[in-house]
């Protein structure tokens, strides 16, 4: 086959956290991706784009598209911007390059300059899978890391509950919505119906079982199915709290 009748689709991802932290653009990786073809005289044939999602897993909409098309010939190459666009888990990416192997379909990288075609290039796109796994489990090790020193000096994981509000890293109790939330405690044990006080407070009824099982609410955190003491000012007692949710 010649270089001007290689059909090549374009894989590029992105997570709303790398885009915000590193800068790494789907944009970006489109052009660098193009410009590599362009060199090499090939043709575009399709661009996918998977926005927002890990590349921890393979249920992404323009990954599975990609492979649905490549089942069905559309393209003889997959080029990437990096492989850690396409996948960090090493056993998803020896799998996927055995089903492009399959159906005589080379994986390209512009980065790696990888080539599956020749043994060499095989062996390298597999350590560099493991090197991209290596990142990643080093990363959930390190985010690991700060919440264990966040839990360890009382400190909140997640978004302010209602009835509470974030200043300077602290959780505080915001007074109007924490006499909300012991209304609705007082109701609920009262024996008054879900529907008759999601329609007062105009949340939904999800919402409402989210906050009664809240044990932020009682000045603890949940982590790892565990409960730690936290150091903001509870807004039930924990003799209510655990009455109700006993019930």
């Amino acid at each position: 086959m010649s270089e001007k009748e290689v059909k090549v689709a374009i894989y590029v991802r992105v997570s709303t956290e790398e885009q915000a932290k590193e800068g790494i653009s789907l944009d970006a990786q489109v052009d660098r991706c193009k410009a590599f073809c362009k060199a090499r005289n090939w043709k575009v044939a399709k661009i996918y784009k998977d926005a927002g999602f890990s590349a921890g897993s393979m249920n992404r909409p323009a990954f599975q598209l990609s492979m649905r098309d490549a089942k069905d010939k559309k393209f003889s190459v997959l080029l990437v911007y990096k492989i850690d666009r396409f996948s960090r888990k090493l056993k998803d990416l020896i799998m996927i390059l055995e089903d492009l192997k399959d159906q005589e379909i080379n994986f390209t990288s512009v980065t790696e300059q990888i080539d599956t075609t020749t043994a060499m290039g095989e062996a390298f796109f597999q350590i560099i899978g493991v090197f991209a796994q290596l990142e990643r489990g080093m990363v959930k090790e390190r985010v690991e890391l700060a919440f264990d020193k966040k839990i360890s000096l009382g400190e909140a994981l997640n978004r302010a509950p209602l009835g509470y509000f974030y200043q300077n890293k602290k959780l505080l109790v915001k007074e109007e919505e924490a006499k909300k939330v012991k209304e609705i405690f007082e109701m609920w044990l009262a024996g008054i119906s879900y529907k008759e006080i999601s329609q007062k407070f105009g949340i939904p009824p999800s919402t409402l079982y989210e906050i009664i099982k809240n044990p932020t609410y009682i000045g603890k955190i949940r982590y790892k199915n565990q409960l730690y003491k936290g150091n903001h000012k509870p807004i039930i007692d924990e003799k209510m709290f655990n009455k109700l949710n006993q019930q």
